[in-house]
């Protein structure tokens, strides 16, 4: 046979094995079966890690019966159509979740032909290697859950390989070869075993990466939570404190007092404070929806949301001096999650209303969408106070106020960063003191 059967095989084997890698998805589908969700990490990358090594296991006995086939050498199609076969049961086992049954069944047929062919092998042709990459996989497949097992069978390749090599074993014929086809058959051994060796080695790396990287954004997530907890209890409750001191005082003045005008004045002051706590509240609630709650998709057209937010918020806080251009497309329509757009728009256009500038004459919001790529750009521009500088780069973070005249609890952006960030999309500011605001935002239409 020519070396260049050796180069197609090879072309072959790099081919199908990053075919797969390109189509993972379908790949899984036919691995573990396309409806199935497995709950635990370690059974899903031993499942993967298993339908990696039915695949290969099918292309090596393929790969030796075309050679066999080439080359005239009989006595061998059993074998070969033997691992075959028991790969096709391992994927069914597989599919059906039988993990550990799966595994025992693969590697004992592993170790079985390998051991058919190594007490022959009195060539040295290389079928010993083998005996190397199915001790290593019954590490990777059993892992430290059933490492007896995974110990069982390393021993297991161990004996046989002794056995084969110094026992005197020899259960099939001795056959003739060519020193074309020795070398050959050396090289191909080689080769797979080599390669089965990297894969094993590489998914290891790959599992143990994964986990780590993992492990660190859980950790980065722990951290931030706490931080954003101790802050959120602390200025929580002064927030919630201070209009119910404020309330107990009005509540005292109004007692006190025989006129009825003041009394009025205190009722007023009153329903202020309670106005004020219930929209802290309600953050509160938007907050701890946001951070448990699931993405919930759904399609829906753009221009009566953000009118129907207006005529909430507008009417209900008597800004009706305030003029607001709209310049959206009635026929925009969105995909996401739509309770939590609201959240945001409620947000940045109750903002842009309850800081508008009184010394203007005229009182500006201007709203307009647009579709980019498959993005929705929205911007929500007004001539209000505007904000400073200094103060655009923390605006966003937890009970930051601008100013003790601020008449929020600071956390209404930063619910709208946090919710964003869940639906990923983004948030740009341009603001100066005085002239107004413009808050950006580009959400993923779906």
């Amino acid at each position: 046979m020519s070396t260049s059967i050796f180069w197609i095989y090879l072309i072959i084997f790099v081919i199908i094995d990053v075919r797969f890698y390109m189509l993972s998805k379908k790949f899984r589908d036919i691995i573990i079966g396309k409806d199935t969700y497995i709950v635990s990490w370690v059974e899903y990358k031993n499942a993967i890690l298993r339908g990696h090594l039915i695949v290969v296991s099918i292309f090596v006995g393929l790969t030796y019966l075309v050679t066999d086939w080439l080359n005239g050498i009989q006595g061998n199609k059993f074998y070969y159509l033997a691992v075959i076969i028991s790969a096709i049961i391992t994927l069914f086992l597989n599919r059906k979740g039988k993990y550990r049954l799966a595994n025992v069944l693969f590697l004992l047929m592993i170790n079985a032909i390998i051991f058919l062919f190594a007490s022959n092998d009195y060539v040295r042709s290389g079928v010993y290697m083998f005996f190397v990459i199915s001790g290593i996989t019954g590490f990777a497949l059993f892992g430290h859950k059933d490492r007896k097992l995974a110990i069982g069978f390393a021993s297991l390749s161990a004996i046989l390989f002794f056995l084969s090599y110094w026992g005197g074993f020899s259960i099939q014929p001795k056959q003739e070869f060519t020193e074309e086809f020795l070398r050959l058959t050396f090289a191909i051994n080689f080769l797979i075993a080599l390669a089965t060796g990297i894969a094993l080695l590489y998914f290891l790396i790959d599992v143990n990466y994964a986990a780590e990287k993992e492990l660190l954004i859980k950790n980065d997530l722990l951290m931030k939570t706490n931080k954003e907890l101790d802050r959120f209890v602390y200025s929580a409750s002064h927030d919630l404190r201070a209009p119910l001191r404020s309330l107990l005082g009005l509540i005292e003045v109004s007692q006190k007092s025989v006129s009825q005008e003041e009394i009025d004045q205190c009722l007023d002051l009153m329903r202020q404070r309670i106005h004020n706590m219930d929209d802290f509240i309600r953050e509160i609630i938007d907050f701890s929806r946001n951070s448990r709650q699931e993405i919930k998709n759904n399609r829906f057209l753009l221009l009566p949301v953000v009118k129907g937010i207006i005529d909430d918020l507008k009417f209900a806080d008597g800004l009706e001096q305030i003029y607001v251009r709209l310049n959206i497309p009635s026929d925009l329509e969105i995909e996401t999650d739509l309770t939590r757009l609201k959240v945001i728009l409620n947000n940045l256009i109750g903002n842009a209303f309850k800081y508008h500038d009184e010394l203007k004459e005229q009182q500006e919001v201007f709203i307009r969408a647009t579709t980019e790529q498959d993005q929705v750009r929205i911007d929500i521009e007004d001539n209000g106070l505007g904000i400073a500088e200094e103060h655009q780069s923390k605006i966003f973070e937890m009970f930051y106020r601008a100013s003790e005249k601020s008449q929020g609890s600071g956390l209404g952006l930063y619910i709208v960063r946090e919710t964003l960030s869940k639906l990923k999309g983004s948030i740009q500011l341009k603001s100066k003191a005085g002239g107004g605001s413009v808050f950006t935002i580009w959400i993923p239409n779906l």
